[in-house]
């Protein structure tokens, strides 16, 4: 499933179907990838800019590999 970001972006209903195809693609050749974390950083955002000049970071996570 493509990220409900596309929902929100100011493309034709075709790119977002072309977009969505390409994710179902990748998604089988990334099927059982692993990364670590390390950091996380929060944004408030507003839908209607599609800038995103107004993105406010409004805090960064810094995640311990520690168990």
């Amino acid at each position: 499933m493509p990220h409900p970001s596309l929902l929100y972006a100011d493309i034709s209903d075709e790119e977002k179907e072309r977009a969505r195809q390409r994710v179902d693609e990748l998604d089988k050749e990334i099927l059982g990838l692993s990364f670590q974390v390390s950091t996380l950083a929060l944004y408030k955002t507003d839908t209607e800019d599609k800038s995103l000049e107004s993105w406010d970071q409004v805090e960064v996570y810094h995640l311990s590999g520690d168990k």
